[in-house]
C-alpha cells in the first residue's frame, strides 16, 4: 500500500520539528490559536466535545492532529485517565502534570506548547502538545514491530500501554502487558473516547446518509472488524470494500477497486465536499488510485488504512500525494 513508510516518516518528523510542527507537509496541524476565543460548538465542530476544558481545547485539537490514529479524543481521553484533568497530579512513581510524564521521558519528549521559551512538566499547555509527540512517536515504533512480527494487537491500543508501561515492558508481552495496571489503563482510555468526540462532525447528513456514516465510525470504533486486503465485510474489509459496503448502503452500486472507484461520481474540491463523499490518492498524478476513504468533514475520515493500523476515524493524511475528492450524492 506505500502507508506504513510515510507515516513513520512523518511521526519522525514531527518529533524532529516539534518545537514549530512541521509535518513534511503530510498533515494540515490545527494552529494553537486556531480555536483560542471561539465558542464551544466551533470547537465540537472541529472533533472535540464540549467535554474537554475549556482552556485546553485548542491545545488538544493541536496534539491530536500531529499524526494519523492519535485523535484529539485520544488524547482529551488519555488526560482523563492519567490525571482527571489536574495540573497538580502527581503518581507514587513521580510521573507529574496533566499528562504524567516522568522525568526521563520529559527530557527527551518535553516541547514548549504556549511559546514561552520553556518546556515545563507542570504546565498543562507544554504537557499536552509533548503528550501528542511522544504518543506518534510510540505509534512509529509500534508500527514497526508490527510489521516485524514482534508485536500482535491494535496500534493505538499498543501506543498507549507503551505510554503506561513503557515501550519495553509491550516488547516483552508481545502486546500489552498483564501487569494489573496497563490491562485497566487502554480499555479506560477506549471507553472515555466517545465523550470527547466532536458530536457536530456529521451533523449535517440526514437519514440515509447520517445512518451510512454513523454505520462506518461504528466499523472503524469495534476493534473485532480488522483490516484485510480484499475483504469487502461483513466481518472485514479493505480500504475499497469499506467504501463499497459504505455506498451500497445509499443506494450507489461501486466497482470493487480504489482505482475503478475513483473514475465513477463527480470530482469535487475539498472545499465542495459533504461529509460522506469519498477521497481517493495516488502517488503518480492520478494515473492509479491506491487508497479511497470516507469524507467527514472538518478534516476527518474514516478510512480502512493497512493491517498494521486496522480501520480508523483519523485526519485526512497523504496532502503531500493527489488527491481527489468525488461525489455521487449531491
Amino acid at each position: 500500500m506505500g502507508r506504513t513508510a510515510w507515516r513513520i516518516i512523518t511521526v519522525k518528523a514531527a518529533i524532529a520539528s516539534a518545537g514549530v510542527l512541521a509535518l513534511v507537509g503530510a498533515i494540515t496541524v490545527i494552529p494553537f490559536l486556531a480555536f483560542a476565543g471561539k465558542t464551544a460548538s466551533a470547537a465540537n465542530a472541529a472533533g472535540i466535545s464540549e467535554e474537554v476544558p475549556a482552556e485546553y481545547r485548542a491545545d488538544v485539537l493541536r496534539a491530536g492532529s500531529l499524526c494519523p490514529t492519535i485523535t484529539p479524543a485520544v488524547i482529551a481521553a488519555q488526560i482523563e485517565v492519567e490525571s482527571g484533568w489536574r495540573t497538580d497530579a502527581v503518581s507514587h512513581a513521580g510521573a507529574q502534570g496533566l499528562a504524567q510524564f516522568m522525568p526521563t521521558t520529559w527530557a527527551q519528549y518535553g516541547t514548549d506548547g504556549d511559546g514561552d521559551g520553556k518546556a515545563d512538566i507542570t504546565n498543562p499547555h507544554d504537557s499536552i502538545l509533548s503528550q501528542g509527540t511522544y504518543m506518534c512517536a510510540l505509534l512509529g515504533m509500534v508500527t514497526s514491530h508490527l510489521e516485524s512480527g514482534r508485536l500482535q494487537g491494535n496500534p493505538l491500543q499498543l501506543s498507549l500501554a507503551a505510554y503506561n508501561a513503557g515501550l519495553g515492558a509491550v516488547l516483552a508481552a508481545g502486546g500489552i502487558p498483564d501487569n494489573g495496571e496497563t490491562n485497566t489503563y487502554v480499555p479506560n482510555i477506549l471507553s472515555a473516547m466517545s465523550r470527547y468526540q466532536g458530536t457536530t462532525l456529521i451533523s449535517s447528513p440526514t437519514g440515509e446518509a447520517k445512518e451510512a456514516l454513523n454505520w462506518a465510525i461504528g466499523i472503524a470504533n469495534d476493534d473485532s472488524h480488522r483490516y484485510v486486503f480484499g475483504a469487502a465485510g461483513p466481518a472485514h474489509y479493505d480500504c475499497s470494500g469499506l467504501t463499497l459496503t459504505y455506498a451500497k448502503m445509499r443506494g450507489i452500486d461501486l466497482p470493487r477497486t480504489a482505482d475503478q472507484q475513483a473514475r465513477t461520481g463527480r470530482h469535487i474540491t475539498e472545499a465542495e465536499a459533504q461529509p460522506g463523499d469519498l477521497i481517493f490518492w495516488s502517488s503518480n498524478g492520478g494515473v492509479h488510485f491506491y487508497h479511497t476513504a470516507i469524507y467527514l468533514g472538518n478534516g476527518q475520515m474514516v478510512s480502512a488504512d493497512n493491517e498494521a493500523q486496522g480501520i480508523n476515524v483519523e485526519p485526512i493524511w497523504g496532502r503531500d500525494q493527489y488527491m481527489t475528492f468525488r461525489t455521487h450524492w449531491h
